[in-house]
């Protein structure tokens, strides 16, 4: 696929991530932009296990017992889907990452 970039992005491209040519700036830019976003998801899904004591896998396991109190409460059941969603995103994220930082010949 190609894509036309503006010269002011390949310039912001250039300056932020220095590079052999614009693909591997745009992919050290991508790079830098999914490790912020892991950390930030990181420090998202912290707050739930401190405030709930536990992972999230140990929270699911409870909660498919019946050991988690009030499991059906807005409150608990929204805490639920965004720790799990969020749960979900690291694992991609830690895969993309792992994807980016791969040697080019072992690419898919």
């Amino acid at each position: 696929m190609d894509v036309e970039l503006s010269e002011r992005t390949q310039r912001a491209l250039r300056r932020l991530q220095p590079a052999a040519d614009l693909g591997r700036s745009i992919e050290a830019v991508t790079l830098d932009a999914a490790r912020l976003r892991l950390h930030d998801v990181a420090d998202q899904l912290a707050g739930f296990e401190a405030r709930y004591g536990r992972t999230f896998e140990q929270f699911a396991a409870d909660w498919s017992a019946g050991r988690q109190a009030d499991r059906f409460s807005h409150r608990i059941e929204r805490a639920f889907m965004e720790w799990e969603a969020l749960t979900a995103e690291r694992r991609e994220l830690i895969e993309l990452i792992c994807e980016l930082t791969a040697p080019a010949d072992a690419a898919p």
